[in-house]
């Protein structure tokens, strides 16, 4: 691969356009990116390996996990595969837990938005918004996600949902500023 994607340019050529949950093990395989769950020790969720000769890219994702873990470690490693970071360890607990969150990797930071922006578009999250969705347990239903991190979308998107979060103020800005971000090029309002 030649050139950095963005989670928007990979969803419009490897996803399938208006279905939710968006899939990143389909997203993966269509980019040619192998996946595989392992067992990893130590709490490693997941692993990114690159091309490197005759060999395809492959992500490795700790299979025992909750499936919606499963589901945003593998787009966050798919972050990896399309921003060139190279080879990458998942975040693991501890080391989230010795370097605490302000110190977190900027590339671990840059994998996890991209992440969130793949597996929770904004396009998708703001038209069931309007479609009269407003719930975050059931947006997080919808798109495979934790409560949580449907909770930190809703509000980086400015959107008022009937559910007030499980997070405070604070927590809700320190946790956005960290693993969700706004597209740099703005989807079409639908209202207009």
């Amino acid at each position: 691969m030649s050139k950095i994607l963005t989670a928007e340019q990979v969803l419009l050529a490897y996803s399938d356009r208006g279905v939710l949950p968006i899939d990143p093990v389909t997203i993966a395989r269509r980019a040619g990116v192998e996946v595989e769950p392992e067992n990893f020790k130590d709490g490693v969720c997941g692993w990114y390996i690159p091309a490197s000769g005759t060999s395809r890219p492959v992500i490795q994702y700790h299979w025992s996990g909750h499936e919606n873990r499963q589901r945003f470690t593998i787009a966050h490693e798919l972050g990896h595969h399309f921003l060139q970071h190279g080879e990458r360890p998942r975040d693991t607990s501890r080391q989230l837990q010795e370097s605490g969150i302000f110190n977190a990797d900027p590339v671990e930071v840059a994998a996890n938005y991209f992440a969130a922006d793949l597996i929770m578009p904004s396009f998708y999250v703001k038209t069931l918004y309007r479609m009269g969705m407003r719930s975050v347990d059931e947006l997080a239903k919808k798109f495979r996600v934790s409560v949580q991190a449907m909770d930190i979308r809703v509000n980086k998107l400015g959107l008022s949902l009937e559910n007030p979060g499980i997070l405070s103020q604070e927590e809700k800005r320190v946790m956005a500023r960290f693993f969700v971000r706004e597209h740099e090029q703005t989807i079409h309002d639908l209202a207009q």
